[in-house]
């Protein structure tokens, strides 16, 4: 049921990103076409590129923690880890990550309720500031969410190779 789910979460995360990069690619287009063509750039086109590349960025992390070394590590020292010391290193590191995505999550949170709750708004499109803070607790849960995966997924992967040692 979790493997269902998380298939479908990436789907999605997928679907954003790449509504996301399309929209970001549009938007920087027609910046540059604007400033060397009619002499006037699109002001808000900016602002929301940054917003939006925040966006990509988590989310891209998110689906990257997904895989087994998705994302940056030390693979030159866990590669040649082998057996329990490989199987605690993993579980420490992705330990460590979900508590770093969890107070990411957190502090995430608390900004967009501060920023709600002052009625901040962005400079150029007086866009209300905390759905772009929004991005990063949602995008947290879902580094936390795959971190989880990934962490399950190891351990299956884990136990299925022990069994494998047990029967031959």
């Amino acid at each position: 049921m979790y493997k269902v789910f998380m298939k479908r979460l990436a789907k999605v995360e997928d679907a954003i990103l790449i509504i996301s990069m399309a929209i970001i690619l549009l938007l920087t287009f027609a910046n540059v076409v604007g400033r060397f063509v009619f002499n006037h750039s699109l002001a808000f086109a900016d602002e929301l590129v940054v917003a939006i590349f925040v966006l990509v960025s988590l989310l891209g992390a998110a689906l990257c923690a997904r895989e087994d070394e998705g994302l940056i590590g030390l693979a030159i020292f866990s590669s040649r880890l082998t057996g329990g010391t490989r199987t605690k290193q993993k579980l420490i590191a992705n330990f460590f990550s979900i508590v770093y995505c969890a107070v990411l999550t957190y502090m995430g949170f608390l900004r967009v309720l501060t920023s709600y709750a002052q009625g901040e708004h962005t400079f150029v499109m007086h866009a209300a500031r905390w759905i772009f803070w929004a991005f990063i607790p949602i995008c947290g849960i879902c580094l936390i969410l795959h971190f989880i995966e990934n962490t399950k997924d190891f351990l299956a992967e884990q136990g299925s190779k022990n069994q494998n040692e047990v029967n031959a």
